[in-house]
């Protein structure tokens, strides 16, 4: 799924958080990342599409166009200390107010795709470029509604907890890209890597069950490099702080993959495949930059301020197979599941109404929630929530 890349390089000027210092990567040419759907789950081949976008991810298909796409970095970024969490809402557990501290932030998400059934929507093929991934996401964890924190473990409301994330350590860099760039169709809408279902307004792409309170947005998410099957698949659904040329902070969510190597061509994300992020374009158009592809970009990882509990939604065709999302940070593990390519969890069986589901986090703490039926593609409001990060 991809796009077109505008490149520029601009050394961004320290600000909160970390300050990352990225050398700029070559555009790589793209016909505007194509993602289309074979047969089976998920096969994205990046197809025609001209252009010159910034964040297109660069596709192996045909089209003209530079650009460079890319993603946010997989390996190992967390977030980092700065900006403090706070839960908003009302008092969690006894009364007294549930409030995170900030610190530690959620791992980063990375793009799904894949549809139900024979179709596969988001996946990853040689010729396609990844989708694009949410940043930002600070964590919020706990609006309360009538005095229940929605941010806590149950409806109850549990008090914040310590996530102990680690701080991202590589070099920045940003692109961006929107849907009808090449991300994989789905009815009259979009289907990101990570699984996420969007729709497009011109250049201007909306995601479903993302962060979309405070400085986030349901339109501000990225897609971070990924290769050998998505393996960065496991920051799907983090948030990023990113901190724009223009001293302004917004907060996107991982949403999408940018290929590169076995997945994609995108040779933007394959020189930085641990600091770039491929953004939505509504959200590199908050940051001031005139170009694509400013490099020394400042970003880290947060806990997510989202609003309401975790979504779960059973996969269109596949019975067996549970997208989860909505969640402070990013879920690493659904017990007695694997996580597949295009960012479901695959059960060894079809999932019955009922079904108990323990879902971990990238802090290590868990969830269990209810599936209430089978219906397919259908958003299910779990009815819980894991606890601010303090």
């Amino acid at each position: 799924m991809r796009r077109l890349v505008f490149v520029l390089f601009v050394a961004l000027p320290a600000a909160t958080g970390i300050t990352l210092s990225c050398v700029p990567a070559d555009p790589a040419s793209r016909g505007g990342d194509a993602s289309v759907t074979t047969g089976g789950p998920d096969a994205r081949q990046g197809s025609g599409g001209n252009g010159t976008g910034l964040g297109a991810l660069s596709t192996m298909g045909g089209g003209d166009g530079l650009g460079s796409g890319g993603d946010v970095s997989s390996g190992g970024v967390t977030g980092m200390g700065g900006g403090t969490v706070a839960g908003t809402g009302g008092a969690a557990a006894g009364g007294s107010d549930g409030q995170g501290t900030g610190g530690g932030t959620a791992a980063g998400g990375r793009a799904s795709g894949g549809n139900g059934g024979g179709t596969g929507t988001g996946g990853r093929g040689t010729g396609g470029a990844g989708g694009g991934n949410a940043s930002g996401g600070r964590g919020a964890g706990g609006a309360n509604t009538g005095g229940s924190a929605t941010g806590g473990a149950n409806t109850g409301g549990a008090g914040p907890t310590a996530c102990n994330l680690t701080n991202h350590s590589g070099n920045g860099s940003f692109t961006y890209y929107w849907f009808g760039q090449g991300t994989a169709r789905e009815g009259s809408g979009y289907r990101t890597a990570c699984g996420y279902y969007g729709t497009e307004n011109g250049q201007t792409d909306t995601v479903q069950n993302i962060s979309s309170t405070g400085t986030a947005n349901a339109t501000y998410f990225a897609a971070v490099p990924g290769t050998s099957g998505f393996n960065s698949s496991a920051h799907c659904g983090a948030c990023v702080q990113i901190t724009g040329q223009n001293g302004k902070m917004i907060i996107a969510t991982i949403a999408d993959e940018c290929p590169y190597g076995s997945d994609g061509g995108n040779s933007v994300c394959a020189n930085n495949p641990n600091g770039h992020l491929d953004l939505s374009k509504a959200a590199f158009d908050q940051l001031g930059y005139s170009v694509g592809n400013p490099s020394g970009t400042n970003w880290k990882y947060i806990p997510c301020p989202i609003s309401g509990n975790v979504i779960v939604r059973l996969k269109t065709g596949n019975p067996n197979e549970l997208f989860v999302e909505n969640s402070i940070l990013a879920i690493t593990g659904v017990q007695g599941a694997s996580r597949t390519s295009y960012g479901t969890w695959h059960f060894g069986a079809n999932l019955a109404s009922g079904q108990s589901i323990t879902l971990t986090d990238a802090a290590g703490r868990t969830l269990t929630v209810q599936l209430s039926n089978t219906s397919q593609n259908v958003n299910q409001d779990t009815g819980k929530q894991f606890p601010a990060c303090q």
